[in-house]
Formats: C-alpha cells, structure tokens, sequence
C-alpha cells in the first residue's frame, strides 16, 4: 500500500515536472520560429513546418527525466518525513522513471508520426532515426524493426535517466558547497584525462584499443559482414546490465542518505 501511495505521488510529481517542461516547449516553438524570421527577414515565408520540428518531444522528455532523477534529496526527505521508508522511496521512483520513459517516448513517436506529412525534414537527427538507421535491417520483418527500434529508445532513456539518478545520489550525500565543486571539478578532470590520453604515444593508443573493440561491439558490431545492420540485441542487454548496475549503486547510496543532512 505504501509503494502505491509513493508511485502514484512521485508520478504525479514527475508528471507535473514533464507537463511544465512541454507548457515550454510549446511556447518555444512559437516564439522561436518568429524571432528566427524576424533576425533573417523572412517573416513572409513561415510555414506550418516551421512550428513542427521533429524529435521535439524526446529532446523535452530527455531534459524533464535528466532534472527528475538528478533531483534526489529533497523528494527522498519529503518521503521519510511522511513515513515513507528508503526501499520504497527507491522502488517507487525507479518505477515512475520506467513508466516516464515509456509512456513519454510513445507520445513522442506518435507526434512524430503525426507531423510528418508537414514535416519535409521529418526524422532528421532524432534519436529514432539514428536508432533506426542503426538497426531497421536487421529483421525481415519491418514491424520487429519498429519494434525493436522503440525498445531501444525506451532503454536509452531509461540508461541516461540511471545515470543522472546514480550522480544524484552521490551528491545528495554532500553538502551544497561540495556538490558545486564536484559539479564542476569532476567534469574538468575528464578532459583532461581525455586530452592526455589523446595525446600519449602510439603504444599506449594500442594498449586502449579493446575499450574501442568493446564499444563497439555494444553498439552491435558482431563481425559478422553477411548481416545487415546492427545486432539490436547486443546494446539492448547491455543497457539492461548497464541500468541495473547503475539503479544498485544508486540503491546502496540511498542507504546512506540522511535526514536531515
């Protein structure tokens, strides 16, 4: 009883955030378009096309569950004070998490369907398209193509949202101050090691090699030159690793949150 008391308010809260985040993407979308002509002088030419950009709505969900999962402590300290203990504080927003990335990238696909007779450019850059040029070959069956497509937007999201929901976590731990200074150190130090690493000799460029070998082979490289296309399967159950992996780290450090901190 108290997990569904917890998801139905943490889904009503993620909702919310999700309804907010669109309210502005539809304001933007017409306010844009508007002061784009104006700058360029070509107000006489706008068209419905440029008011129905594509992949719009995964590029507001991808924000609105970037914020949601980032934002650990203060949900996690409203549901103690209320009686809601850590295990069901996690299951309950792992759970709204999945149900925002599935239900969220549904409608984004039934958008995109719906604006693509007005939409010349339809498609273009999206992550569905780059899913789909990735891996549509693969069955002979194109409905299993779109399918499988849709499952790897889905776990993509859900991939990117453990991320930041495992980064929340740590940082909920600190205080304030250091959460700045982590936010802003940490992603120093990663490129600096990546420009000292794209720097080093040839020798040490060979001994990383495998890192490259095996990203690739995530991506669906099988080796295999008869088949068309990506293996799907390759990165569909190493986000399923990935995920679990990151929602139990993110676990173990919600057991050691504080209230207050």
């Amino acid at each position: 009883m108290k997990l569904k008391k917890a998801f139905q308010y943490q889904l009503a809260s993620g909702a919310k955030l999700l309804g907010w985040t669109l309210v502005w993407v539809a304001v933007a979308i017409v306010i844009i378009p508007f002061i784009t002509a104006a700058l360029t002088g070509r107000l006489g030419s706008l068209n419905g096309e440029d008011f129905l950009p594509s992949g719009i709505l995964e590029i507001a969900l991808m924000a609105c569950l970037v914020f949601y999962s980032a934002s650990t402590y203060d949900s996690f300290q409203l549901m103690i004070q209320n009686g809601i203990g850590r295990n069901t504080y996690f299951y309950s927003k792992t759970l709204v998490i999945g149900t925002l990335a599935l239900v969220g990238n549904l409608v984004s696909v039934l958008y995109n369907l719906l604006v693509m007779p007005f939409n010349t450019s339809y498609g273009q850059g999206t992550a569905t398209a780059v899913l789909e040029g990735f891996y549509y070959n693969f069955f002979s069956n194109n409905i299993l193509n779109d399918v499988m497509s849709f499952i790897l937007l889905v776990l993509l999201t859900i991939c990117i949202s453990a991320t930041f929901t495992f980064m929340g976590s740590i940082l909920s731990l600190f205080e304030r101050r250091t959460q700045i200074a982590l936010i802003i150190g940490v992603p120093i130090i990663l490129i600096i090691a990546l420009i000292v690493v794209g720097n080093a000799g040839e020798e040490t460029s060979l001994k990383l090699t495998w890192i490259a070998k095996v990203l690739l082979w995530i991506a669906g490289e099988s080796g295999n030159s008869g088949t068309e296309g990506l293996n799907p399967f390759h990165p569909l159950f190493s986000g399923i690793l990935y995920s679990v992996i990151l929602f139990g780290g993110t676990y173990f450090f919600n057991l050691k949150l504080k209230t207050p901190r």
